[in-house]
């Protein structure tokens, strides 16, 4: 959960940063979170129905190298344009991780247990954002910015 979020939380705390490297202006900084969150809202039915047919293991492993070729695109976008279509290709993580994740703990996880291993699940969320937010922000004023996606 936390990789499929991860872009646009390194988007947040990394924003001044981009803006001030590759010239983009704050509303066109602001745009990637519209296109990521809607990339990840016309793929979510689908995510869906792909989980369902490929399984939640095959789509965990999609999930993990998309975000990863995802945030390498976002940390080499030399202007506005690839930066957009990086974020918008993260939108795909985002539509197969509930999907994929819920899946996953319902074929593993004794009944007895889902609740509690699907509130760990969720926290991975906030986890991503943490991750973005202290560490790697701190990182990214030692190795810059794109350093810091890449990591």
């Amino acid at each position: 959960m936390a990789f499929s979020m991860m872009q646009l939380f390194l988007l947040g705390a990394l924003g001044p940063r981009l803006v001030d490297e590759l010239d983009v202006s704050p509303t066109l900084l602001g745009l990637t979170t519209t296109v990521g969150f809607g990339a990840a809202a016309v793929l979510s039915p689908v995510g869906g129905r792909v989980v369902d047919r490929v399984g939640p293991r095959r789509c965990l492993v999609a999930l993990l190298l998309v975000s990863a070729v995802a945030l390498a695109l976002i940390g080499s976008a030399p202007g506005a344009g690839l930066l957009l279509a990086a974020v918008a290709l993260g939108g795909l993580p985002q539509a197969l991780a509930n999907p994929a994740t819920n899946k996953a703990i319902l074929a593993t996880v004794p009944p007895e247990r889902r609740g509690s291993v699907t509130g760990m699940k969720q926290s991975g969320v906030q986890l991503g954002a943490f991750a973005a937010g202290l560490p790697l922000a701190a990182l990214a004023g030692v190795a810059g910015w794109r350093g810091a996606v890449w990591t």
